[in-house]
């Protein structure tokens, strides 16, 4: 089973992807749409047969992981410049930076 460290990497465009389309389409702050977007992984995981407890553990760190690193940028990134930001560029491209901002943080905190 990979690290918590390496799971939060690899699915943090995703989950970035799910996040921002959450602030665009409701209006909620990013830290908000974190939690949102958690919380809808986390209903779909327990619906999931046969998930052992160590792996809903590890899921949930994960889940805990992001949400904590997405709301890093929520104070510098208003739900309103996000919407601003995806009128002149396309969602995917809004992600893709936060994105990167965030892989450069996760890696400078692992060194």
């Amino acid at each position: 089973m990979p690290t918590i460290a390496e799971e939060v990497e690899r699915c943090l465009p995703y989950f970035v992807r799910l996040c921002v389309n959450s602030v665009i389409v409701t209006g909620a702050g990013l830290d908000e749409s974190a939690r949102i977007v958690a919380q809808e992984l986390a209903d779909r995981m327990k619906r999931e047969p046969g998930m052992g407890l160590d792996l809903q553990d590890h899921f949930a760190a994960t889940l805990e992981d992001l949400i904590q690193l997405v709301s890093t940028l929520a104070p510098r990134l208003p739900a309103q410049m996000l919407t601003e930001f995806a009128e002149k560029a396309s969602q995917a491209q809004v992600a893709s930076t936060l994105e990167r901002s965030l892989i450069g943080a996760l890696r400078a905190a692992q060194a």
